[in-house]
């Protein structure tokens, strides 16, 4: 397999990063999309976690000229280079720019043809690479310049003052036991709908309901039991239990009610399948629905998948997650893009000094081994509050600052328009799923 160019898009706003920088990537199969910043704070955490080889950047996501030139200075340690949109107003920085001959490899001011990026960034790539295997002939450093996948994000996002413009439905998944999908799936949703006051439902669809042990207001029943005995919304606002502001459904604990339920769902239009009781749980007035999928390959987690409008894959930085994210990956594909790449994200979970692997490597190895990778949502270090917060069944993301940090750069791709403690009063849904078209209940 050819080796691919990994290439970071960074802008300051959603719509810059993906609606204009990234479309003229996705196709080339010769570059390999890290992340995709919307935020200075995002962006300087993921270039030094990243470390790709081209960063394409426009100026205005910078506090100041001063700091991302710092940035991009910063970019010599792992011999990067970088492509810098700059707007009409700050044409005349173009200079200030130009002069970092060995870091900028071009500065574009607006209006910018985006088709002619990749290619710019192509060669850019070429240079980056060239140049490494001149300074060092460490195997290790050619075999880990290469990171990421292909991604995107629906069009749904808040806009404005308590204004939702779309749900995103999320499953949060991972085929290896203890990457913490339900850790990050409960502390976005706790987030989300405590601290931020937007309305969000939880569906804990493991076996057991994970989120059960880690609050306190939580018990295993009612679950969705109700559901699949009388189908219908009465029996899922039944169902519903509260961790202060957030609405939490939860599979059932018995096995036989568990197994029953995915029995009733060989038939996606029957009125007591999974598909049936995520339709009727959706009821218009939530902005996140968030899955956290069991680590099986049943009707629980095709379904949600099918649901879906966002997926996110929770891995740790272990060969044990590395072979079980290949084969997270190889499955989705397998399922015939029941989870689109461009809409797919990675959260590497527990990070730290001693893991086999720093997130560079990970997507390196994942990228040669799968041909794509998705892109890096967010990387969380490794604290140990977190399991001291979930044996006291308090919300753990109220509890460690490095969960608390990760969560927000989440959210921030997600909802890129999101207001610090703005109300979700209004909501339009987007579209729903192709495998949902016809069976809307109520």
């Amino acid at each position: 397999m050819a080796e691919k160019y990994s290439i970071m898009l960074a802008g300051d706003g959603h719509d810059l990063v993906f609606y204009n920088l990234q479309p003229p990537f996705l196709p080339r199969a010769d570059m390999i999309i890290s992340s995709l910043p919307t935020t200075w704070a995002t962006l300087r955490d993921s270039l030094e976690q990243t470390r790709p080889d081209v960063l394409v950047v426009h100026s205005r996501i910078a506090p100041g000229p001063d700091d991302l030139l710092k940035l991009l200075a910063d970019m010599k340690t792992w011999n990067g280079a970088a492509i810098v949109l700059l707007s009409e107003v700050d044409a005349r920085l173009q200079g200030a720019f130009a002069a970092m001959t060995g870091v900028v490899a071009g500065v574009y001011v607006e209006p910018i043809n985006f088709a002619t990026l990749p290619d710019e960034a192509f060669r850019a790539g070429q240079t980056v690479r060239s140049r490494t295997q001149q300074i060092t002939a460490q195997p290790q450093v050619a075999a880990a310049v290469s990171s990421a996948g292909m991604s995107g994000l629906g069009a749904s996002a808040f806009a404005g003052a308590g204004l939702v413009t779309g749900t995103k439905r999320i499953a949060f998944l991972s085929h290896c036991g203890g990457a913490g999908t339900s850790t990050l799936a409960e502390a976005l949703g706790y987030e989300l709908a405590v601290r931020l006051s937007v309305r969000t439902l939880l569906l804990s669809l493991g076996l057991p309901p994970a989120a059960v042990p880690h609050f306190s207001s939580l018990r295993y029943n009612p679950s969705l039991t109700e559901f699949f005995e009388r189908p219908g919304k009465p029996a899922i606002q039944s169902a519903i239990q509260r961790v202060e502001g957030l609405d939490v459904l939860l599979a059932p604990e018995n096995s036989l009610e568990y197994l029953k339920g995915a029995a009733n769902s060989a038939d996606l239009q029957a009125p007591n399948s999974i598909a049936s009781m995520l339709l009727a749980a959706d009821d218009g007035q939530y902005a996140a629905l968030l899955m956290d999928l069991p680590t099986t390959e049943t009707e629980w987690d095709l379904h949600a998948l099918s649901f879906a409008n966002t997926g996110i894959i929770v891995a740790r930085p272990t060969m044990a997650d590395l072979f079980a994210t290949h084969h997270t990956l190889n499955w989705l594909s397998n399922l015939g893009g029941i989870l689109p790449r461009e809409s797919t994200y990675l959260v590497l979970n527990q990070a730290g000094a001693g893991n086999a692997f720093t997130p560079r490597q990970f997507l390196s190895e994942l990228s040669e081994a799968a041909g794509w990778t998705p892109p890096i949502l967010a990387v969380i270090d490794s604290d140990p509050a977190v399991q001291a917060a979930q044996d006291q069944r308090a919300p753990a993301v109220s509890r460690s600052e490095s969960l608390a940090k990760g969560v927000r750069q989440i959210i921030g791709g997600l909802f890129p328009r999101l207001g610090n403690n703005e109300a979700a009063a209004q909501v339009r849904p987007e579209p729903r799923s192709r495998l949902f078209p016809k069976f809307r209940l109520g």
